[in-house]
């Protein structure tokens, strides 16, 4: 059997990627050009592992035809994380034109399953609910960013594919815990900022949370096991945010803000932190808990719940190791 995973340098693929070696399957790990294989330092980067890596640009579409020639199950993780404006073209082409191609490739070349991973900003709470569930999708006049939009729409590329035949089936990660988390994403940049002492206020709120090693091997249980056209949460622990400052102050001795801010000063003090800010529309969907049920991918796909604290501890020594 042969299997391709794009954005194997990432912080979910390379997992996905290590899940896989370690049944000794044999896996492509595709990964984007401005990357490097050797920069996600996992262990299962030894000799002996059926493992062929190499840079693919899936804008290129015949790229991507020749990249899937033979390949059984494409897990296609790849993604692009910026708010800012410069990269708007390059989040529509990565992620609407980049799945656009291979979706297409996989359908033509007969590929028997394809898992993609989506993530919670394409799903949104009902009116009045606190809990997201596989169901409640988003519009796209909901969203304002162009990471949220070209998302929402590479989600669509899945849709129309799937109407054409495609076996493909959605997983949507919560807030990942653990290693490799190079870029950062954004509770990484938070995790960051607490490890610099820069946290001095926090927002009321509160997010899922989820071991990275079990979103990589809900990725392999969906293959496996979920229902094609179906769609997955892979999370595990809603958790409020004075939980999670009280884990953060254990693990790391750092003392954790006392006070909350006012999501109106939020707003103003965002706009004071630069690139790598988060956009207000996004903190926006905060002012109310942003939880999830993962229920159906437990039931269904046997999705494991290990301990989001232990990740949350691996995620920190990590984050140390890579950004001092």
């Amino acid at each position: 059997m042969k299997i391709l995973v794009t954005g194997s340098t990432q912080f979910i693929g390379s997992h996905v990627v290590e899940e896989l070696a370690k049944q000794g399957l044999s896996v492509i790990a595709a990964y984007p050009p401005r990357d490097k294989f050797e920069n996600i330092d996992s262990d299962f980067l030894i000799e002996g592992l059926d493992l062929e890596s190499f840079p693919l640009d899936i804008t290129d579409r015949q790229a991507v035809f020749r990249a899937l020639a033979g390949v059984q199950i494409l897990f296609h993780t790849e993604c692009y994380l910026s708010f800012q404006k410069k990269d708007r073209e390059t989040l529509y082409a990565i992620h609407q034109t980049g799945t656009r191609n291979l979706l297409e490739a996989a359908l033509a070349q007969g590929v028997e399953k394809v898992v993609y991973t989506s993530g919670p900003e394409t799903l949104m709470p009902p009116p009045g609910e606190e809990m997201i569930r596989e169901q409640d999708g988003v519009s796209l006049e909901d969203l304002s960013t162009d990471f949220e939009k070209s998302r929402y729409l590479a989600e669509r590329e899945v849709q129309v594919f799937k109407q054409k035949g495609l076996p493909v089936v959605i997983v949507h990660p919560t807030f990942c815990l653990g290693t490799r988390d190079r870029s950062p994403s954004p509770l990484g940049a938070y995790l960051l900022r607490y490890l610099r002492g820069k946290s001095r206020f926090y927002l009321d709120t509160g997010i899922n949370l989820v071991d990275v090693v079990d979103v990589a091997k809900g990725h392999l249980l969906a293959a496996k096991r979920g229902k094609l056209g179906g769609r997955y949460i892979l999370g595990n622990h809603n958790a409020y945010m004075l939980e999670i400052l009280q884990h953060l102050e254990q693990l790391t001795g750092i003392p954790a803000p006392k006070t909350a801010l006012p999501f109106s000063f939020a707003k103003l003090g965002n706009s004071l932190i630069g690139k790598n800010r988060i956009p207000n529309s996004v903190l926006q969907r905060l002012q109310t808990p942003y939880f999830f049920d993962s229920t159906l991918a437990k039931q269904e796909l046997g999705l494991p719940q290990s301990n989001v604290w232990e990740a949350m501890g691996e995620h920190l020594i990590d984050l140390k190791r890579w950004f001092r």
